[in-house]
């Protein structure tokens, strides 16, 4: 795995339910105090993946280590992880403080030992004052805290995140994005965190890999996967853009002519275009037809129709072309290049 210790190794785990392969092969190691995300898109094998880890599941091949011990079968209980359910798994009986007070009685603390680390944890997740309440009297994102709270009174080695913030509306999804971040950064600790929305992937994460069809697809930073996509796959599931078939050669991109754009490789693929890297200009190599405006707030999106084409430009709002006008759009000096697929 490299130089550095991995905190989690999966090595070639595969699991099959019947005739359907869930997950096919996957190596992945996560660093000590990495925030690593699997993403992709529903029945990818991510989910699946992350309860191999927690021992929900057990890989019919390859091993799962956790601080270098094979943990294949070893069970949840016994193994230095805590976990984060989609639906937050609280207990409806228990009030916030028995709640996350639970897996710290478990292990036998005294009253005053769990009062004490209660009290740590509610402040960390900003619930201090909420100790008497029970779930159903809790927001979505209140319960969600409490589930955080609980999992970290572990003291885990990892800690597993299943969507956690999909069943919220968007403004505390985004709120509480910047919470997780906020105590990953501050615990440092190793976390395996599931998505499928791509925005949040690339919010959180220091390293993400991209899963299809029980496979990683493409393993590295938000950058790297953003920027340098490895396959069409990758760049048509992760951000918002076109892809432009065509040939790369001799360092340009051609589609019947030699684009004005700069690429890496050789031979047939796509090229990526990205709505923030075209704009309006008059004399711009391609020139459209604008088919669709979507005002967005701080952005207005045009779709504009292209040589067979439908590419998407952002720009600010203000004079916005009107439907069915025609425009030139300018093209960005490089871009990406994704080889086809084989």
């Amino acid at each position: 795995m490299g130089r550095w210790c991995a905190v989690v190794e999966l090595l070639g785990v595969r699991k099959r339910y019947g005739e359907v392969v869930a997950v096919d092969g996957v190596d992945l190691g996560l660093k000590e105090g990495e925030f690593f995300t699997l993403l992709g898109p529903s029945g990818c094998g991510k989910t699946t993946t992350l309860r191999l880890v927690a021992g929900f599941e057990a890989p019919d091949a390859g091993e799962v280590r956790i601080g270098g011990e094979r943990v294949n079968s070893l069970p949840p209980e016994r193994r230095p992880i805590g976990m984060v359910f989609q639906n937050y798994a609280l207990f409806p009986n228990m009030t916030v403080f028995g709640n996350v007070a639970f897996p710290l009685r478990l292990k036998g603390l005294p009253e005053r030992e769990v009062r004490r680390k209660v009290g740590m944890l509610l402040e960390m997740v900003h619930l201090v004052g909420l100790e008497g309440r029970y779930p159903k009297e809790l927001s979505g994102g209140q319960q969600q805290r409490v589930a955080l709270a609980r999992a970290l009174a572990r003291e885990p080695k990892v800690l597993l995140l299943d969507e956690p913030l999909s069943a919220l509306d968007a403004k505390i999804r985004e709120e509480l994005r910047g919470e997780l971040k906020r105590l990953q950064r501050e615990t440092g600790l190793t976390t395996l965190y599931v998505t499928h929305d791509q925005e949040e992937a690339l919010a959180l994460s220091d390293r993400i890999a991209v899963m299809r069809e029980g496979r990683v697809e493409h393993l590295g930073t938000p950058r790297e996967i953003y920027e340098e996509p490895a396959t069409p796959f990758v760049a048509a599931f992760v951000g918002t853009g076109v892809l432009v078939p065509g040939e790369a050669r001799e360092g340009l991109f051609h589609r019947d002519r030699p684009w004005p754009v700069r690429v890496k490789g050789e031979g047939p693929g796509f090229l990526l275009l990205r709505p923030e890297q075209l704009h309006l200009e008059e004399g711009g190599f391609l020139e459209g037809t604008v088919v669709l405006a979507t005002y967005l707030g701080s952005l207005v999106r045009l779709e504009v129709e292209v040589e067979g084409l439908v590419l998407k430009v952002d720009l600010p709002p203000g004079r916005v072309p009107a439907l069915g006008e025609r425009v030139r759009l300018g093209l960005p000096e490089e871009a990406p290049f994704v080889r086809e697929e084989r």
